[in-house]
């Protein structure tokens, strides 16, 4: 039973306290503002998750707990369906990975789990959205330690609202947007656990007038059943659009994203993202 309370409290206490803190300027709204939000081609900071367009990234992120992992992910986006759906990929390769896992220590180096996602946004009104998603994890690492050993099926869920305002160099406004992840394994190799969590998340993104920073906070709680384990990760990012500088660039972003990871069932304490994006090429 205090399991099962913990795990409605903490997200439902999480979303209060976040929507308590949004400043009132946040709450200025258009009629059909999401819906544009959505079409505007004209936003190529690629932090909008209703914003379908083609879109190239590629990111390194670097991990520290006992030991050190350097994973380094190729990330591919595309509408298709007249616009309606988002086709995204994601290639994994686990460049480092040092660690001391029950006295043994390891040191390898390959291809982690692909995943691909496809989402959809079928309710728009007012400033508000609504989003429907699932991602695919295959069983594609190139060693066991590099995956999860399963392959595995996450139905996502997650509401948008887009909002004017905001603070610092930030004013443009942004977005709030909480989401709902349950992901659970179809298929695993023999000897391998199988995979079922519960990631609850909520994305908070300002934008600068100009379009060319950003700020974006995700805060997750993630449930793993399987492993009877619970833990939070707080993301930061800060973006920067290249045609700052460099004019030519345009649809071209570079970011900085710390995270931070707390809880006793945490397996990680802290990491460091650097990534590059090219989005309406």
């Amino acid at each position: 039973m205090k399991k099962l309370t913990n795990t409605i409290l903490i997200p439902t206490a999480t979303i209060f306290a976040l929507l308590a803190i949004v400043p009132e300027s946040f709450a200025q709204e258009d009629k059909g503002f999401a819906e544009q939000a959505a079409k505007d081609t004209s936003d190529q900071t690629g932090t909008n998750p209703i914003n379908f367009q083609r879109d190239f990234r590629i990111y390194n992120e670097h991990l520290w707990l006992d030991g050190n992992q350097n994973l380094a992910t190729l990330e591919f986006r595309t509408p298709f369906a007249g616009g309606k759906w988002q086709f995204r990929m994601r290639v994994p390769f686990i460049t480092s990975l040092r660690a001391d896992v029950n006295g043994d220590g390891i040191d390898d180096s390959g291809l982690g789990d692909v995943n691909f996602r496809l989402l959809t946004v079928p309710y728009f009104k007012g400033a508000n959205a609504f989003a429907f998603a699932l991602e695919v994890f295959g069983n594609t690492a190139s060693e066991d330690v590099l995956g999860a050993g399963s392959t595995s099926l996450a139905p996502v869920v997650f509401w948008g609202h887009f909002f004017r305002g905001g603070f610092g160099p930030w004013k443009r406004g942004g977005l709030f947007a909480p989401g709902l992840q349950y992901r659970f394994s179809v298929d695993e190799d023999e000897g391998r656990a199988e995979t079922e969590q519960i990631i609850l998340d909520i994305n908070f993104l300002l934008q600068s007038v100009d379009q060319q920073t950003w700020l974006f906070a995700e805060p997750q709680i993630v449930f793993d059943r399987e492993n009877d384990a619970e833990f939070a990760i707080m993301d930061i990012e800060f973006g920067w659009m290249m045609t700052k500088w460099w004019p030519d660039l345009k649809g071209q972003s570079f970011y900085l994203r710390p995270t931070f990871t707390i809880g006793r069932d945490r397996p990680t304490d802290y990491g460091i993202e650097v990534g590059y994006k090219w989005v309406g090429w």
